[in-house]
């Protein structure tokens, strides 16, 4: 939960508090194939999921990557896609 303050620091500049209902726990799991099979396990194919994954670097979380790769192949054969939160809030609201 955000703090009020945090709320109206948010609201101040324009963001939106977004939360993620699949995290790919990626910290401390560091298998690509567990990590993206386990994310495409919890993507609501309905109605759209927002996954954390962390953004890998060179030397740092490089299996971020290849999991990165294996989840969008898993969505393309899903017939799914990755959207940006804009796209999905911007879905929501003209529904």
């Amino acid at each position: 939960d955000a703090s009020p303050q945090m709320l109206r620091v948010l609201r101040r500049h324009g963001f939106t508090n977004v939360l993620c209902d699949a995290f790919a726990n990626d910290t401390i799991i560091t298998d690509a194939d567990f990590v993206a099979s386990m994310l495409l396990s919890l993507v609501d194919s309905s109605g759209g999921s927002i996954i954390v994954i962390h953004t890998p670097e060179r030397g740092f979380r490089e299996h971020n990557l290849h999991a990165l790769r294996l989840f969008l192949q898993g969505l393309r054969e899903r017939g799914m896609s990755a959207v940006t939160v804009s796209e999905l809030t911007d879905a929501a609201r003209a529904q």
